[in-house]
């Protein structure tokens, strides 16, 4: 996880320090490197945490001609193969970071370059000849990425507490936003809490050029109707895809692990991760001991099972949750609802002491199907139908006259 922000200013030069606060308060998200570009038009800072080429990637990376400024957040799980054809193209590397295979293809593809980055990223490409800041988001939003439009002026960064330390930034909460919040317990969309700030839409690129912008989706899902498979085609399918995912995130300089919870998601990660692992694996878990919630006999049952490296802490009631929940408000820029997110903050922590990276069966349930809820909105959406209704007092009543 690394951060960026950044602000144009054209019309008046940027406050001495100002750049340099909005970087401290991302250094949670890269605490290995930092970095500063300025120019007459926009300043530039990241903060990276190094998962690929520990001794180069530096950030910002500027292209071999010095045009283009690029900081980046993210990974991009198909490097590898782009770095050939862009190699076969004639393109020369300096490192072996995924964010260098970024730059290099955004100068040979230009903004279609996007459409080819599998991974999560949120992108800022500033091209000093064309006085043109892009900006980019992966398909599925993972990596945040927040902008603010004042006076024909950009300003942009990885959190909300970055573009805060701007003074033209707007403070005022967005009514409509917090009334969503109430109501379902997240912000939906573009929106945020904050009037005035938006997130960039995923799979879209924007662009600001002299104040003028203008946003695009790179991202188009085929959703064409396919005739279905088969049972078994399915299974294979769903075996080659989890294999080859889990594959392409173990590839990492820095050390990784996996979160084990003890339920189908994460075991089933342990699983394929355990066959592409040179050794053992490290796991990373929660537990609560004496509750009827308890996961812990499953997830040492999992972790014996793949002779893993195990790690876990128990969760209990404590002097330190008040004080943790303050720290988490602060990470968050944005009210959680989630009440998860406590003991998640807690693995994370014991996780951080061993590795930089972790993966986590988080999402599976979304794809799968595997909430309650979803079989609740199945139910009710049955109950919705009308009740066939006979006739009565010699009315010809039907199911269009009834009050549902």
């Amino acid at each position: 996880m690394c951060g960026i922000v950044g602000f144009t200013h054209f019309k008046e030069p940027l406050n001495d320090g100002i750049l340099t606060r909005a970087q401290r308060a991302l250094l949670h998200r890269g605490p290995d490197q930092q970095g500063q570009f300025t120019s007459g038009q926009i300043s530039l800072a990241a903060t990276r945490l190094k998962i690929l080429d520990m001794e180069a990637g530096d950030q910002p990376l500027f292209s071999q001609n010095s045009d283009l400024v690029l900081i980046f957040n993210g990974e991009i799980f198909n490097h590898r193969e782009l770095r050939k054809r862009l190699e076969a193209a004639g393109r020369i590397f300096l490192t072996t970071c995924d964010s260098e295979v970024v730059l290099h293809a955004y100068q040979v593809w230009g903004n279609q370059c996007f459409a080819r980055l599998r991974g999560m990223f949120a992108i800022a490409i500033w091209s000093q000849s064309e006085c043109r800041l892009t900006l980019a988001r992966d398909c599925m939003g993972i990596k945040p990425l927040y902008y603010y439009l004042h006076h024909d002026e950009i300003f942009f960064g990885s959190e909300l507490k970055a573009l805060f330390v701007h003074p033209r930034v707007s403070r005022r909460i967005d009514l409509p936003a917090l009334n969503c919040y109430l109501s379902m317990n997240y912000v939906p969309g573009l929106r945020t809490l904050v009037e005035g700030i938006s997130k960039l839409s995923p799979g879209h690129f924007l662009e600001w050029q002299n104040g003028r912008v203008s946003t695009k989706r790179f991202s188009h899902p085929n959703l064409g109707v396919q005739p279905p498979p088969t049972l078994s085609a399915a299974c294979e399918t769903l075996d080659e895809l989890l294999s080859s995912s889990v594959s392409e995130q173990l590839v990492s300089d820095a050390p990784v692990g996996m979160w084990l919870s003890g339920g189908v998601d994460s075991s089933t990660l342990v699983h394929y991760a355990a066959m592409k692992a040179r050794g053992p694996l490290q796991t990373f878990s929660i537990t609560f001991q004496g509750r009827s919630f308890d996961d812990g006999v499953y997830i040492r049952a999992v972790s014996e099972h793949f002779g893993t490296h195990h790690h876990e802490i128990d969760l209990h009631p404590s002097q330190e949750l008040p004080r943790t929940i303050e720290e988490m408000a602060y990470y968050s820029d944005e009210p959680s609802a989630d009440a998860g997110a406590v003991p998640v903050w807690f693995l994370s922590k014991i996780t951080r002491e061993k590795v930089a990276v972790a993966l986590s069966g988080d999402g599976a349930d979304e794809l799968f199907g595997g909430y309650l809820t979803y079989n609740a909105d199945r139910y009710y959406q049955t109950n919705q139908a009308p009740p066939a209704l006979a006739p009565a007092d010699g009315l010809p009543w039907s199911a269009e006259d009834s009050c549902f």
